[in-house]
């Protein structure tokens, strides 16, 4: 079981003017970063993949350039042995992006440059409303490379599963509660068949997406990490 276990460096020194500056833009970056991780891994897990990306380099010693080719490099391929993705998820892209941009300013005497605001926008989803269960679905189901998507909540199930086993729907709500009662998990990853599978709990319903080997698995658990279902009055809907 991954533990949280909290990084110690909290300052981060940028030469500006021939100063040494201590700033907290460091532990600004560490904190989107895990923010960023925490959309596909739990929160712990996220800590425990950047710590073993940073070995035994120091926030500090971290410039906008030293924390691009760590996300790049070692923290790539961190998430690349728990999850086979072959690019980095799109909040991670545009912090590196954002930090490649910066690391000239950082390195000649200018001001000390603001660092990007990572934003993830949660997507909430009414699933009592049968309509937005149907767009959901038909949203996930566009995405390249799915080839089929279940969603099971107490209102009803929905599902877009062509050419797929008939027993598929029961294996996967099996797998949910499995899960549920263990421990509970944020995101779950397997691989069954030929088809990528990602399970994702939603308060009390579950979301399955199917996609095909060469598909953005990255891309797909950022998205499924993004949703959430609004909190609704389940009176006599529950077993």
């Amino acid at each position: 079981m991954v533990q949280d276990d909290p990084a110690n460096d909290k300052g981060f020194t940028i030469i500006a003017s021939g100063q040494s500056v201590m700033t907290k833009a460091g532990l600004d970056i560490q904190s989107r970063v895990v923010e960023a991780l925490a959309q596909i891994v739990s929160r712990g897990a996220a800590v425990n993949l950047l710590q073993r990306a940073l070995g035994k380099t120091k926030t500090a010693d971290l410039t906008p350039k030293g924390w691009a080719e760590l996300i790049e490099g070692p923290l790539q391929r961190e998430l690349a042995q728990i999850l086979p993705m072959g690019r980095l998820i799109p909040p991670l892209q545009a912090l590196v992006q954002e930090l490649k941009k910066q690391s000239a300013a950082v390195e000649t005497p200018l001001p000390i440059p603001v660092f990007p605001t990572l934003e993830i926008t949660t997507e909430y989803v009414r699933l009592s409303n049968p309509l937005v269960r149907q767009e959901l679905v038909l949203e996930l189901a566009r995405e390249e490379g799915v080839t089929g998507v279940v969603l099971q909540t107490p209102y009803g199930l929905e599902s877009r599963l062509a050419g797929q086993p008939g027993n598929l729907v029961a294996l996967l709500a099996m797998s949910h509660r499995l899960l549920a009662l263990k421990s509970g998990y944020r995101l779950f990853y397997t691989v069954l068949g030929e088809a990528q599978v990602v399970l994702r709990p939603l308060d009390h319903s579950w979301l399955a997406v199917l996609a095909r080997a060469e598909a953005n698995l990255g891309q797909l658990l950022y998205h499924l990490g993004k949703i959430e279902a609004t909190k609704e009055d389940l009176k006599g809907r529950l077993s």
